[in-house]
């Protein structure tokens, strides 16, 4: 009996031991790997002299792959023929043609982050390989950056390209690629290594197709006044710019409804815009007639199947004939649809209130019984009549003189307005405030200029849209110094942005390559203006450069 217990226990006593040993417990893979390929050892050696082989051979200490190789790799100078690159296992073969190798020439394959691990995809970043033909290696470095002209803020992705100056002309950049080619990063920097003392001409340019070219007008470009001689390390900043196209032409024509188009040019210039038949001459109406735009907005009426018109360029002797396809009438249409110049239901200070209605109407009919008007200023709500006239056959504009910060209701009844088919409008109202002077505040700059010619003098909000503008003359009789004030500016932030106007014309130019006429410079004051209402901020800017 004693011996049967013994043996229980035993087995009851393994038991609860082999259930504690078999408790189930998630494994660990370790920690995860996040570093970079390491390079072992390169067959001819990474910075070499004297190279003369027809195949590199690259070890790393782990398992390699290549990300976008046709993006990254960057071999400068170039080659005649492409090399060949593959990847076994840990190691990067490279193969390319001895004969295309210039003599005493160093040579730099860099692959920005294609290298990558096999597993996790840890990129080996700005890795390169160097070597010279020659007995010592090239060591001269171009730095700096690419700003956009237009505001000064760095530039992404741009290609720093030099070629060599011996035999250049401007045709070069938009058939062969740079001799030697780098690009900026995310913050518009770029470092070009390993260069000769050679002059060359250093041309800046975003290659939208890839293709290491200037591409006609459509890339932005930028360029160095003088060529480039290299004898040390040099710094260097460039401009870069959309050309202004050389050829005006008609993009897209957008034909919402019947009694309306627009026509999308591909840059802003002055057309002029005729009926083909002169019968039609009175009834096509364009919006902003003398104004250069890049949208033009035609209203027709009595015009059936098809609108045919005559566009006219500034400066050029073309024309352009337009066969429009436009759609049927809609007879029953009302007059639903319209347009104010309140901005989230305020009347910007001296504006006068505009309807826009999206039909030709019947200017000769307004039935001003059947508008009514009412402002309520200090809890007092005052009646009057409604005066208004029309702009043109589209706009209706508000001729009661306003008062401001006063809220106003204004109501259309139905039959107040009528368009060319005798179509009414139906009820509107609108509620909306004007502004009041002391909402605002005001700028005062006392501006000291480093040189005598023209300046304009922007006000921009943060999203550089102009919010005022002054042109300020220097003769060289003047004094360098000058008071500028910007009055009725709304609350927020601003920036101050001067434009050398070197051709005195009172806007931005941008720059020419084939001409050689640099962007006119700009100067973008570094501290933000915050405008407080009823109040002035003063500031004293001096422009250094």
């Amino acid at each position: 009996m004693l011996k049967s217990i013994t043996k229980l226990e035993i087995i009851i006593l393994f038991s609860l031991l082999f259930c504690n040993c078999a408790q189930v417990i998630n494994l660990s893979g370790g920690k995860k790997d996040l570093s970079p390929p390491k390079l072992i050892e390169a067959i001819p050696n990474n910075n070499s002299v004297l190279f003369d082989s027809e195949t590199i051979s690259i070890r790393f200490d782990e398992f390699i792959k290549l990300n976008d190789l046709n993006n990254q790799l960057i071999i400068c100078p170039k080659i005649k023929t492409n090399p060949e690159i593959s990847v076994l296992g840990k190691e990067l073969m490279i193969r390319l043609k001895k004969e295309d190798l210039l003599p005493n020439t160093t040579y730099r394959f860099y692959f920005g982050s294609s290298i990558i691990d096999m597993h996790e995809g840890n990129p080996l970043l700005n890795f390169e390989y160097v070597f010279s033909t020659g007995t010592i290696l090239d060591s001269i470095k171009i730095s700096g950056k690419a700003l956009n002209a237009f505001n000064n803020k760095p530039l992404a992705k741009i290609s720093i390209g030099l070629y060599e100056n011996k035999n250049f002309n401007d045709s070069i950049p938009f058939n062969n690629s740079p001799v030697y080619l780098t690009k900026t990063d995310e913050e518009g920097l770029f470092v070009l290594p390993k260069l000769p003392s050679k002059s060359f001409i250093a041309i800046a340019f975003l290659d939208k197709n890839k293709n290491n070219q200037v591409d006609g007008e459509i890339e932005k470009r930028g360029f160095l006044d003088h060529p480039l001689n290299l004898f040390r390390d040099t710094n260097l900043i460039f401009r870069v710019f959309d050309e202004i196209p050389s050829k005006s032409f008609v993009k897209k024509i957008i034909s919402p409804y019947y009694g309306f188009i627009q026509i999308i040019l591909n840059q802003k210039t002055l057309i002029n815009i005729r009926p083909l038949l002169a019968i039609n001459a009175k009834n096509i109406f364009e919006i902003n007639l003398k104004n250069e735009k890049d949208t033009v907005s035609i209203y027709y009426k009595n015009i059936t199947d098809t609108l045919k018109l005559v566009l006219s360029y500034k400066n050029l002797i073309k024309t352009d004939t337009l066969i429009i396809p436009i759609p049927k009438e809609n007879n029953k249409k009302k007059l639903k649809s319209f347009e104010t110049n309140l901005y989230s239901n305020i009347l910007k200070l001296n504006d006068a209130l505009k309807i826009s209605f999206l039909n030709w109407m019947d200017t000769s009919t307004v039935n001003l019984n059947k508008i009514k008007w009412e402002s309520k200023e200090d809890s007092l709500i005052n009646y009057s009549s409604i005066k208004g006239k029309w702009i043109n056959p589209f706009q209706y504009q508000i001729i009661n003189k306003l008062k401001q910060g006063a809220n106003y209701k204004l109501k259309f009844d139905t039959l107040a307005f009528f368009d060319l088919k005798g179509n009414t409008n139906d009820s509107i109202r609108l509620n909306f405030k004007t502004q009041n002077k002391l909402d605002f505040g005001k700028v005062s700059l006392k501006m000291l200029f480093n040189k005598k010619q023209n300046h304009i003098i922007q006000l921009i909000d943060e999203k550089e849209n102009i919010i005022k503008e002054q042109s300020v003359p220097l003769s060289l009789s003047s004094s360098n110094s000058k008071t500028i004030d910007f009055i009725d500016i709304e609350p927020a932030n601003y920036f101050l942005k001067i434009i050398y106007d070197t051709n005195e014309n009172k806007k931005w130019d941008t720059g020419n390559f084939i001409l050689k006429h640099q962007p006119e410079k700009v100067y973008i004051h570094s501290k933000q203006l915050k405008v407080v209402s009823d109040w002035e901020i003063e500031e004293d800017i001096f422009i250094k450069e």
